[in-house]
């Protein structure tokens, strides 16, 4: 299955932090070898790839103060937030924002006991 550009976009949002992560570093590596079926680049790649990395960066360096919430991020910048994502979308979204790049922020892990 093909998909376009925003498809492929929603299927990146929905990794986890480390497999986004993992991610571009294999687009990193495979960068000059992104080509689409005319032979040029494809269009848009390179800003939605720095978006997200963007995005992730921020998730890094912020989710102490937002742990156990929702966030909406476009790039490095907080659009909206809160413990119900249904709220922080429609909040995203009644702010202009087409395509809401939302995640739960798990800063803390708790501990898990075994037998």
């Amino acid at each position: 299955m093909i998909q376009n550009a925003e498809q492929i976009v929603e299927t990146v949002r929905a990794l986890p932090v480390a497999e986004r992560e993992r991610f571009f570093e294999l687009i990193e590596s495979d960068r000059n070898t992104d080509i689409g079926t005319n032979g040029s680049r494809l269009e848009g790649f390179d800003e939605i790839n720095a978006q997200i990395k963007a995005s992730v960066q921020w998730i890094d360096v912020h989710k102490e103060e937002y742990d156990g919430q929702w966030v909406c991020l476009d790039g490095n910048q907080l659009i909206s937030h809160g413990l119900d994502a249904k709220t922080v979308y429609e909040d995203a979204r009644s702010k202009g924002v087409e395509t809401p790049f939302i995640e739960r922020i798990k800063a803390k892990v708790l501990p898990w006991g075994g037998w």
